[in-house]
């Protein structure tokens, strides 16, 4: 058989388009309705957000409390006198102290320093009047009391 032939014979197949459905079905569309939107409550076994979970001890950023005291801190430096920056480092000085337990103090912190850094009970603080000197210095004082 010649190539011609073949393609002859192949021009008179049948057709191979698909079959005609014989019923013809018409549905209108409809859309799925919305769900609603239920508040699930949290699983038993998740854990509480805790944004200090990632904080000190496990790095050593800041927890939220000790930002609060930092600022805190930072702001009775600054009305006491001190350069912003100043008063930055040595709170971040006492983040340090915090953490590590110390239960030493520097005046700066204390209600009893006034200003020109005169301490009002020098003689309960085991000093004298004038503790410019000693702001900084952290020390055991017997007359503490914390500033606010």
């Amino acid at each position: 058989m010649k190539w011609l032939d073949r393609l002859r014979k192949t021009e008179m197949s049948p057709s191979i388009e698909p079959t005609k459905p014989t019923i013809v079905l018409l549905a209108p569309f409809v859309s799925a309705e919305v769900a609603p939107v239920a508040n699930f409550e949290a699983s038993v076994n998740d854990p509480e957000f805790d944004p200090d979970r990632w904080c000190w001890p496990h790095s050593d950023a800041m927890t939220g409390a000790e930002i609060d005291r930092m600022q805190t801190r930072i702001a009775i430096f600054d009305r006491r006198g001190f350069r912003h920056d100043d008063a930055e480092a040595l709170a971040d000085k006492l983040v340090l102290r915090d953490r590590e337990g110390d239960d030493r103090r520097i005046c700066l912190e204390c209600s009893k320093l006034q200003r020109g850094m005169v301490c009002s009970v020098p003689a309960a603080a085991g000093a004298g009047r004038a503790v410019a000197p000693l702001v900084r210095l952290l020390q055991r004082c017997p007359a503490f009391e914390v500033a606010t």
